[in-house]
């Protein structure tokens, strides 16, 4: 025998669910939920830390030199600007 419930019937379902939960019991049911989906985590397995060190380090000299030539307080031009800017770029790639 089939057991339906209609759409109100749910609703007062979760919301007593969710009121039985404490905040470490939800925290714990949405990491069991994005464990349980594999596309979340697809080519994490894959990345080398030594590669991941790489990138952290041209990342943070990248944001050295913008932090550099922001407090430096010079007027430059767009064209210069836009110079600058693409060429610590092309340095984090």
């Amino acid at each position: 025998m089939e057991h339906t419930i209609n759409l109100k019937q749910f609703k007062q379902r979760v919301e007593e669910s969710n009121k039985q939960k404490n905040k470490k019991q939800k925290r714990q049911d949405k990491i069991n939920k994005l464990v349980s989906l594999d596309k979340h985590w697809k080519g994490l397995e894959h990345i080398d830390d030594l590669e991941l060190t790489d990138q952290t380090d041209k990342l943070n000299k990248a944001y050295t030199k913008f932090r550099e030539l922001y407090e430096s307080g010079k007027e430059i031009s767009l064209e210069a600007l836009v110079n600058i800017l693409s060429n610590v770029l092309k340095d984090v790639r």
